[in-house]
């Protein structure tokens, strides 16, 4: 279990903080609708305000168990469920391609901020030390990514060598949040600077209320501007609950 003292605490290669295993359709993106088998990691290295799973920020926030990875990939092959998603938190922060296995497509749902096939040593502000070695591209490069920069209502800070990183990758989509049609111009912007095809790209409606997803207007603005809309099929059918 999580160290509850306040001092540091190590993660290497080997280690996965595990916040919950459940079952449950994708609800966003390019797979929407899609049963899946969702993996969730605690830690996160950014503090979105309208985050919903504020609970994975810390090793404070909630409890999670540290897992070897040998245990998660057998618990993962167990399951029944082809697809299986990678989430959090902030799933990059660990060695994703440890636990690919045999007959299974796997996603992960990622800020962005971090570049997967480099070494990474980060210390997060609950004083956890991440230390991982770089991923095997050959082996995340089967993933389907799905990238997720901050807008500005984040109030997160850009990280635009990571993003140059994704845009290059022809296994990535991006996914964004909009409140506004000044969030659309923002993400106009952010295709334009990296240089992102649009057909990579889905943009969904910030709020977890039935009401803030049915927006037509909204989604009128985003098929003209040419990208595609991505419904909250979880938040449209169970709204905040978790493992949903």
């Amino acid at each position: 279990m999580a160290d509850k003292t306040g001092l540091i605490m190590r993660i290497t290669d080997t280690g996965f903080p595990l916040s919950e295993v459940f079952e449950s359709i994708q609800g966003e993106g390019n797979y929407a609708g899609v049963n899946c088998l969702f993996v969730r990691f605690q830690l996160c290295n950014l503090r979105c305000p309208w985050c919903d799973t504020k609970y994975t920020w810390t090793r404070f926030s909630d409890r999670f168990d540290l897992e070897k990875a040998d245990t998660l990939k057998q618990t993962i092959l167990d399951r029944s469920r082809h697809h299986v998603i990678f989430t959090g938190g902030e799933p990059s922060l660990f060695r994703l391609d440890l636990l690919a296995g045999p007959d299974r497509k796997y996603h992960v749902e990622s800020n962005g901020t971090i570049i997967p096939i480099r070494p990474l040593n980060m210390t997060l502000d609950d004083g956890v030390v991440i230390e991982r070695d770089a991923m095997d591209e050959a082996v995340i490069s089967q993933f389907n990514w799905v990238v997720s920069p901050k807008l500005s209502n984040s109030r997160q800070p850009m990280a635009p060598e990571a993003m140059a990183f994704w845009a290059a990758q022809p296994y990535v989509i991006f996914k964004f949040i909009a409140e506004t049609a000044q969030d659309l111009d923002e993400i106009e912007a952010f295709v334009d600077q990296f240089q992102i095809s649009k057909n990579q790209v889905y943009i969904g409606l910030l709020g977890t209320t039935v009401v803030s997803q049915l927006r037509p207007n909204m989604v009128d603005d985003i098929v003209r501007r040419g990208y595609h809309y991505s419904p909250r099929l979880h938040i449209l059918l169970w709204g905040q609950a978790r493992e949903k």
